[in-house]
């Protein structure tokens, strides 16, 4: 669990939407789009791209993400239209690169999902709980709390003891 705390207008929420951008292609802004991602003032020949690198377990990845924008084309140095990219490899031990995903997005989010264990939708509502959030997930029926819950806590493992020492009782109360 951790916190990231300061005054109004520090950038605590420009560090979660980058962050959930990253991950998922999205930000935790459901109002923000794409084009919205770019500075107004950027120069057109600047990429916006934002990179994260993290860990789970005894991995570490690397993605780095570029929203849909406008900038100048390399061919011709008039305004065209660069698609949103992706690009996700594995940090090896010896700190080379093993690429997972080159350059398409939807690519990229399977295999996030995959990795975290997570959908866009759950870290959202795990990881970022902005004011009132919170009481939200709490105030959730039994049923979607058990599923944000049982992933974040990974209580799949529990569920399979408790199968299979019920099946264990039924056996020997049978035998």
């Amino acid at each position: 669990l951790f916190l990231i705390d300061g005054s109004t207008g520090a950038g605590k929420s420009s560090i979660l939407h980058a962050i959930c951008y990253a991950l998922y292609g999205k930000t935790t802004d459901l109002e923000r789009k794409d084009m919205g991602l770019r500075c107004d003032h950027a120069a057109m020949d600047n990429l916006t791209e934002v990179a994260l690198e993290f860990s789970i377990r005894e991995d570490r990845y690397r993605i780095i993400r570029s929203p849909t924008q406008i900038r100048l084309s390399k061919r011709n140095d008039k305004p065209a239209q660069h698609k949103a990219a992706a690009h996700l490899c594995r940090v090896l031990a010896d700190g080379s690169e093993q690429t997972l995903v080159a350059k398409k997005k939807n690519d990229a989010d399977e295999q996030i999902k995959a990795i975290i264990g997570l959908t866009l939708e759950q870290f959202r509502q795990v990881m970022v709980l902005p004011q009132g959030e919170f009481r939200r997930l709490l105030m959730a029926d039994s049923a979607d709390r058990e599923k944000v819950f049982s992933q974040l806590f990974q209580t799949q493992m529990y569920r399979r003891i408790e199968s299979t020492l019920k099946d264990k009782s039924v056996f020997e109360k049978a035998g």
